[in-house]
């Protein structure tokens, strides 16, 4: 089985996903329509084609702090996907994320098999647990690649998440080393968490880089990802997601009420053009995808926006 988005991945060249959080488990069936409209529209009008939707499982997860927002069930998002793909027609891809860790390996396969068979769906990006602390009654997500590989051959497309802070004084245990592993097991592509700052991410492709030659293993994609900002509130939830936001950067973005959005923009996009610059002069050879986030609804038109002025400089850095 053959994808055009697992096409795009192993050969070089820009590949650019949207991720969209699915509307809400209760939402009527006029509002889900237009959800799948709006989401259709902003992708069909980009100036950049987008290669795939990325839809989140979104749990009510478990941290120490306190939830910035209220946790709110969402529409399975792989009936998201089916309604979404019917809109344009089956000419944008579609990648799902599943939790590995919730479900014991039955459940997942019984998943897996709904998810081939009535939605034809392939791509699927694993996620482990909030914590290594927590005991989990399901796979973590290398076992659960090595499963999917064992079971269902090439039938599915896998990714992984890559946190970039990650990073631990013991090589086994670093983010470099994880995502070696990871893709020893069957993973063939990355998502990074939501970046706002460049130094970790560029210290993680250098030491990724130079393991895979040391290992002589082909890196894999590994995709950046990006979202607006346009309150004080959106950076409180971010850092819950464990995002790290440096505390120039926050003042920079919050120095005035109105703008944020804006600043969020110029800062983001400028972080971006500094990993591509250090990519470039460092001789790295992890081929780099695009992911752009809106994280919340009401930053869902402010994405594409965060589309076309990231688009643009990740695309003439493929070009050069």
């Amino acid at each position: 089985m053959s994808s055009a988005f697992r096409d795009k991945i192993v050969v070089p060249g820009p590949v650019i996903c949207y991720e969209v959080i699915p509307p809400a488990q209760d939402a009527k069936s006029s509002m889900l329509s237009a959800y799948v409209e709006c989401t259709a529209e902003l992708v069909d009008s980009t100036s950049l084609s987008i290669d795939a939707l990325n839809l989140p499982e979104i749990r009510a997860e478990r941290r120490e702090a306190q939830r910035t927002h209220p946790h709110e069930p969402k529409t399975d998002q792989r009936q998201f996907a089916l309604q979404f793909k019917r809109a344009l027609h089956n000419t944008v891809d579609v990648v799902v994320n599943r939790c590995t860790v919730y479900d014991a390996w039955s459940a997942q396969q019984s998943w897996l098999d709904e998810t081939k068979d009535r939605f034809n769906i392939e791509n699927v990006i694993l996620v482990g647990g909030e914590t290594s602390t927590i005991r989990y009654p399901g796979p973590a997500v290398t076992d659960m690649a090595r499963s999917i590989h064992y079971v269902y051959g090439t039938a599915f497309f896998c990714g992984g998440i890559t946190i970039p802070t990650r990073r631990s004084a013991d090589p086994n245990k670093d983010e470099a080393h994880r995502l070696a592993e990871k893709s020893r097991h069957g993973l063939n592509f990355f998502t990074s968490q939501v970046l706002y700052e460049a130094q970790s991410v560029q210290r993680l492709l250098l030491d990724y880089d130079r393991l895979c030659r040391q290992l002589e293993l082909k890196p894999k994609r590994i995709f950046l990802s990006f979202a607006p900002l346009s309150s004080h509130k959106d950076l409180e939830f971010l850092r819950w997601l464990g995002v790290e936001v440096p505390r120039d950067v926050e003042n920079t973005l919050m120095k005035a009420n109105i703008g944020i959005g804006w600043r969020s923009l110029k800062v983001v996009r400028q972080i971006l053009l500094d990993i591509l610059a250090f990519v470039k002069a460092e001789g790295i050879d992890v081929p780099l995808g695009l992911n752009v986030e809106h994280i919340t609804r009401h930053n869902f038109e402010l994405s594409k926006e965060f589309i076309e002025q990231l688009g643009k400089p990740y695309h003439d850095f493929h070009a050069s």
